[in-house]
């Protein structure tokens, strides 16, 4: 965005635009299209709004006022717009600009067409708008694609006018003629409109008590503190010397676009006080390089659990601050609770802009920068401790692993790390990451070498992946070598993790083959005859049979011929599912050889390992068949393998799981 630190963003009350001023929709942007449903929706919330006890859990409700959409703006410098739109008489200066709306042009007309109904139907003159309301001046609204569309506007409930020839007059009529029909409830709007809500909130039941609800809710003042609250708009203004045409195309593309993140950066990054410029500059580069570590995926993918993508990734910083200040002398006992609570908040739009801009607003000069400095120096800190984590290999593998068991104990641990007392230590923050890997795991057992689920419980997942994030820790442990040259070879990646699709894999699949078609049956039958022909060339005799069900079309004979050949037999779901027989795998493998006999998946599993994909180390152990203490049976996997399979699990994982001896 061009001239970033020059725009400004702030939330203005509707009242604050009534001074008589130009807004100018320009010939790029579409005309008026609001739907009677989107109409009759933005009444329901003011009247509701106006009606509910403010700061209850309506979703649009920040405090004391209900905020719109924002408005896209910056203003006109360019004489041959600006003379032919301006009233006889009217000024226009710096402080008073004809505002050209990048976007917002439906909001904003959509709440003109409300102002000028209540002002007809209540009897209210400019005049006596102006001598009676402190000098209010309803705005002007001009489409560049239509040059009468101001005087159309203004004369707006004088007349019936012609609109079937133009369709944006003929929407702004529509406009018109819905907001009549809600508040008097007539028509479909008998059981839904204003008439019916006087109901609902125990009013007197007139058409006077509707409009007089909604006239004083658009005069109400940003600093107002009366019964109905105000509207308020986000008022995000670019500079003058922003391109408009490709502001606009930003938003209108699908690109990310005033998201907290981006509203908040105009409250960082605008100009405090003169002189200042480089402190200014400093932290516009400290945003950048926050935001450059976090679109490195093997970063972002440490904090954030599978498929969980924000629209953009600084705002994750602005949540933990938000939550530590939201969190802070909360009790540990208390912790769980409150971040739910948290995060139920953060589900109202803004609401971490809201946060921020409640802190700085109303201040001026030192004390702003002050302010600034500080709520800054809160947002570092989150990414330098979040930094500082990804470095220590320890740190980066506990972390990732209980965020992907629940993205609230990343909050958790960060609320935990900087409440932490001056005598702990790192050695202490990481006993306190095993111990909440602990809690995930509570209700696994592992007796007497047996762990006490299988195929089909959600858990197995994220006991398969702790036991490779954790046979990675155990072994940073046991090594003497300098961690700052090769650490990184002992951190799980999660980012690949997260752009694969990961599946719990049957080693042995245990059971008939399920395939249905003729081609797939006979290159499975061509796949196991080339995988067993060192078996096959010692029985000549099962080769031929072979040979001759396959000749015959008799597939499914010669897949149980060659099933028995490699002494792969079927059984019971109990052993099929048992976790001895389940490992981590990405999809694309698993799902590139099906129900294969297990010598082809391990030659599958061996040649993707030396193409350089990722397979999870205990995965490789399996099919590299480290737990064959004989060594003499490669091509299977039996229930030996099974049992010291399972052995292992509960070796390497006895400081988390529940067993006899702890």
């Amino acid at each position: 965005m061009t001239s970033e630190t020059n725009n400004i963003i702030e939330r203005k009350a509707i009242s604050d635009l009534l001074n008589g001023g130009y807004f100018y929709i320009p010939p790029y942007q579409r005309g008026y299209r609001w739907t009677p449903t989107q109409v009759t929706q933005l009444l329901h919330d003011l009247f509701s709004y106006a009606n509910e006890p403010h700061g209850s859990n309506h979703q649009n409700i920040e405090g004391d006022y209900y905020c719109l959409q924002p408005v896209v703006a910056r203003p006109v410098t360019n004489d041959n717009i600006i003379k032919p739109i301006l009233s006889e008489g009217a000024v226009v200066n710096e402080d008073n600009p004809v505002w050209e709306i990048i976007d917002g042009q439906q909001r904003l007309t959509t709440i003109y067409i409300l102002y000028k109904y209540l002002m007809t139907k209540e009897g209210i003159s400019d005049e006596e708008l102006e001598e009676d309301y402190g000098g209010k001046k309803l705005y002007h609204l001009v489409y560049a694609t239509r040059k009468d569309s101001a005087q159309f506007l203004e004369d707006l409930g004088k007349s019936d006018k012609d609109t079937a020839s133009n369709i944006d007059y003929f929407h702004m009529q529509q406009a018109y003629d819905t907001i009549d029909q809600w508040i008097r409830g007539k028509g479909e709007y008998a059981e839904t409109g204003g008439i019916a809500l006087c109901r609902r909130y125990h009013l007197d039941e007139t058409v006077k008590n509707v409009r007089t609800t909604l006239f004083n809710l658009l005069n109400a003042g940003k600093g107002k503190r009366n019964t109905t609250g105000s509207v308020q708009i986000l008022w995000y203004e670019l500079s003058k010397w922003s391109d408009a045409i490709n502001e606009f195309r930003k938003i209108n593309t699908g690109k990310i676009y005033l998201t907290d993140a981006e509203l908040i950066k105009a409250l960082f990054l605008k100009r405090q006080t003169e002189g200042l410029e480089h402190i200014q500059m400093q932290r516009a580069l400290e945003w950048e390089n926050i935001e450059n570590t976090l679109h490195n995926d093997s970063f972002w993918y440490f904090l954030n659990r599978r498929k969980n993508e924000m629209p953009n990734r600084i705002d994750i910083i602005f949540q933990l601050a938000y939550k530590a200040e939201y969190m802070k002398d909360v009790p540990d006992d208390k912790i769980d609770e409150k971040l739910k609570e948290c995060e139920t908040k953060l589900q109202d739009k803004n609401r971490i802009f809201n946060f921020y801009y409640d802190k700085f607003d109303g201040l001026n000069g030192e004390a702003l920068t002050t302010k600034i400095e500080k709520e800054w120096d809160a947002v570092s800190k989150v990414f330098h401790v979040l930094e500082d984590w990804y470095e220590d290999v320890v740190c980066y593998n506990l972390i990732g692993m209980l965020c992907q068991y629940n993205g609230n104990l990343l909050p958790k641990s960060y609320i935990h790390f900087i409440g932490m007392e001056e005598n702990q230590s790192r050695e202490d923050f990481k006993k306190w990451l095993k111990n909440e890997i602990r809690k995930q795991v509570a209700d696994i057992s592992a007796r007497s070498g047996q762990i006490n689920i299988s195929y089909g419980d959600p858990k197995v997942f994220n006991l398969l992946l702790l036991l490779n994030v954790n046979h990675l820790n155990r072994q940073v442990e046991q090594t003497k070598d300098d961690l700052n040259k090769i650490g990184a070879i002992y951190k799980f990646p999660f980012a690949v993790l997260t752009s694969q699709d990961w599946d719990i894999e049957h080693i042995d699949s245990f059971t008939k083959n399920g395939l249905k078609r003729v081609d797939d049956q006979k290159k499975w039958i061509d796949t196991a005859m080339d995988d067993l022909k060192n078996k096959l060339e010692e029985n000549e005799e099962a080769k031929n049979e072979i040979n001759r069900l396959r000749d015959n079309e008799k597939l499914m004979d010669a897949i149980n011929k060659l099933r028995q050949l490699a002494e792969e037999t079927d059984a019971g779901e109990e052993i099929k599912n048992n976790i001895g027989n389940l490992t981590l795998l990405d999809s694309t493998t698993n799902r590139s050889y099906g129900n294969s006999l297990f010598i082809t998946k391990r030659k599958t599993i061996i040649e993707r390992m030396k193409n350089g994909v990722f397979v999870p180390v205990s995965t490789s152990y399996v099919f590299m068949k480290l737990f064959d203490e004989e060594g003499t049976r490669r091509t299977q996997w039996t229930e030996g393998d099974m049992k010291s399979y399972q052995k292992y699990i509960c070796e390497e994982l006895r400081d988390y799981l529940n067993t006899e001896e702890n």
